[in-house]
């Protein structure tokens, strides 16, 4: 038979071959058609031969034999079948029996090899007979292709693709060694080892290998193909939220960026070859999950955390306490959400910011009804006189708008075309509060200095700075407290507390309870608005009021009333009004009556400037917001015109003189009854 001399040929050439010279291997060549076949070796010696590994050898053997059956089949086929005795049937039956188990055997070992060789350095010659073992079968299968038979074609080339697929599968970690709720760990269990088996496959077998197998290729695919396994596996029973982020996480971003990526730098493979690690509708179902988590906080755990707070604020009233966590547990408990979509991907981020958005303005708008009923249960004393407790109270709560707002803007971002009307209900909840709060704390306060501003701009005034001084240190002891608010809102509540108090100073002097007579009069109520004007000034800087250009309108008014020349006054008037252009003829009117301004000529010229600025500034109609509103709600309370003043004048000058002539009685001396009528 040829085969077995070129089976024998190449049987001697593998075992010869170290210990021959090339002129002798020469030689062989040039004899191999004369070698006389050899008896064929049993099926034992060839299962040795498999147990040894010599692939190769044993691999040819098993052909021959193989060769053997299959010419036995066709002398069957030409001969009857009478003819045929029991035992030639028989033996070509054991023969072809024989066949197929040393095939097994020597798959056994060929894919032992193909394990093993993959963290083997030295596992080279060993899986180079692999190699050759397929190229020799993948060549067999096309010679018996023109004669086919029925073990035919083996297809080892095919069969070696599926052991690295089992060899991948069985160097994983296994789906049972995943706990729920560490989902992280395992994932990164088995990152570490595709990385690890993929890096020792590019150093100790992708060389051995001919280029045209691709085995990098097939070795990734495998990897591949053995974690999709793992993950569909997992992901057919429910995740707990923390696995689903951990594994989109690790779909979307780890597996291509450390896995792929990081196996890439070493050798280059096709990644358009591997199909998704899990189907869309698997993923997309992972995702919708994590909206259903989030929408499961927002209107279920959110709702029990602050049905638990307001529970707290009851309990607590008798504590001072300026800071609550509500905000901070809220934050916490929605920022894992986002923090962990927006890593993720882009997608998923604003799909989850905006479900926390709407979800977040209806939060707020529930605690907006609850600080409502708080704030109502206490002005109507249903939980008792606890001033400092209240106080102290109504800060912490507005303490939690800044953070609320913060994030708020933040899920806004994500995309603001779906987002204005959730943003728009937050804002506007926590709005509400704020200005709640700020009410709450400057009606509280300006209910214990306002006895002192009805005593302002009287006759003892002039000389007393007493209520004036009352007033200062009330605020000083009140802000003691309300610093700590936290910004934004204490600059709200400053600059509310810095216009009133500028507000109803303004209404005591626009009252009109003193009206100068002599220039003397006039310096001295001037330097009084002056001086208490700039201690308004200095006490509200400290405080850190942004309303400044609330400052200047004293100062103004004290010029207005001490300055001599119409002119001069003219002036005066007309920055008062570009400063405030809410300022009225009434209200200058009124100055001009403090000044004792009796001459209706002069008053007419220096109203008529407030006149020439509204008709330049179209008729008065000057469009202010209500932050810059000052004079608007100042009313002129008692106008005295020009007659009344003189007629004053006469009446005071004439009973000055009745006095003078009345004889005085030894009682003590009544006090003079101040009232808004009160002239100088």
């Amino acid at each position: 038979m040829k085969i077995v001399g070129l089976v024998k040929t190449k049987r001697e050439s593998m075992a010869d071959h170290s210990s021959q010279g090339p002129e002798e291997q020469s030689v062989q060549e040039e004899v191999v058609e004369e070698v006389k076949p050899r008896e064929p070796l049993s099926v034992l010696e060839i299962l040795q031969l498999v147990k040894k590994r010599d692939l190769f050898l044993a691999d040819s053997h098993i052909l021959e034999l193989e060769q053997e059956c299959n010419e036995a089949d066709r002398d069957a086929v030409t001969q009857p079948e009478d003819s045929l005795s029991p035992s030639v049937k028989d033996g070509g039956r054991r023969k072809a029996k024989d066949v197929e188990l040393l095939y097994e055997e020597l798959q056994k070992e060929l894919w032992a090899v193909v394990r093993e060789s993959l963290r083997s350095p030295t596992a080279g010659p060993n899986l180079g007979l692999v190699v050759q073992v397929l190229q020799q079968e993948e060549q067999a299968d096309k010679d018996w292709a023109s004669t086919p038979c029925s073990s035919r074609p083996r297809r080892l080339k095919q069969r070696w693709k599926e052991a690295v697929e089992e060899a991948a599968d069985g160097s994983l970690p296994q789906r049972a060694e995943f706990t729920a709720g560490e989902l992280a760990g395992y994932l990164d269990r088995l990152r570490a080892r595709v990385v690890e088996d993929l890096g020792a496959a590019n150093r100790n077998v992708v060389s051995i290998y001919p280029e045209e197998y691709q085995p990098f290729q097939v070795y990734v695919q495998s990897y591949h193909q053995a974690v999709a396994r793992r993950l569909q596996a997992i992901t057919d029973n429910q995740l707990e939220i923390t696995d689903i982020y951990s594994l989109l996480d690790w779909l979307h971003n780890i597996y291509n960026r450390d896995v792929l990526g990081t196996v890439c730098i070493t050798s280059p493979f096709s990644r358009s070859q591997l199909s998704p690690l899990l189907p869309s509708e698997t993923v997309d179902r992972l995702e919708l999950d994590c909206l259903n988590s989030v929408r499961a906080k927002v209107t279920t755990e959110l709702s029990q955390v602050l049905d638990e707070e307001e529970k707290r604020w009851m309990e607590t009233l008798h504590i001072e306490e300026y800071q609550i966590t509500l905000a901070k547990t809220v934050i916490q408990r929605l920022q894992v959400d986002l923090e962990r979509s927006a890593s993720i991907n882009r997608s998923l981020g604003s799909r989850v910011a905006q479900c926390s958005l709407n979800g977040l303005a209806d939060f707020l708008y529930s605690f907006q009804r609850k600080v409502e009923m708080f704030h109502e249960g206490m002005q109507s004393g249903m939980f008792g006189d606890n001033e400092d407790g209240y106080v102290s109270k109504t800060i912490a709560l507005v303490n939690c708008c800044p953070p609320f707002r913060g994030f708020v803007q933040r899920c806004g971002q994500c995309d603001t075309s779906v987002s204005e009307d959730s943003l728009r209900r937050a804002n506007k909840a926590l709005d509400h509060i704020v200005q709640q709060g700020v009410r709450v704390l400057s009606e509280r306060l300006y209910l214990h200095i306002r006895p002192f501003f009805e005593r302002l701009v009287k006759r003892k005034w002039l000389s007393n700075t007493e209520q004036y001084e009352q007033i200062e240190a009330l605020i000083k002891e009140y802000f003691k407290k309300y610093h700590r608010m936290d910004s934004p809102p204490y600059q709200l509540l400053v600059a509310e507390v810095h216009r009133r108090v500028v507000t109803e100073y303004l209404r005591s002097v626009m009252r009109g309870r003193i009206i100068c007579t002599s220039m003397k009069m006039r310096k001295r109520m001037a330097g009084r608005l002056r001086d208490e004007g700039k201690q308004i000034k200095v006490l509200f800087k400290d405080l850190e009021s942004p309303s400044s250009w609330l400052d200047s309108a004293l100062s103004h008014i004290s010029e207005i009333i001490q300055l001599e020349d119409v002119p001069s006054i003219q002036m005066e008037v007309g920055v008062l009004v570009r400063e405030f252009p809410d300022v009225r003829k009434k209200h200058v009117s009124a100055i001009l009556n403090i000044r004792g301004m009796t001459r209706q000529a002069e008053r007419q010229e220096i109203i008529n400037i407030v006149k020439d600025i509204e008709s330049t500034d179209g008729g008065g109609s000057i469009r202010m917001s209500r932050d810059r509103a000052l004079f608007a709600e100042v009313p002129v309370t008692s106008e005295v015109h020009c007659l009344n003043v003189g007629l004053s004048r006469i009446a005071l000058t004439a009973s000055s003189c009745f006095s003078s002539l009345r004889p005085r009685r030894p009682k003590a001396r009544t006090p003079v009854q101040e009232n808004p009528d009160d002239v100088l």
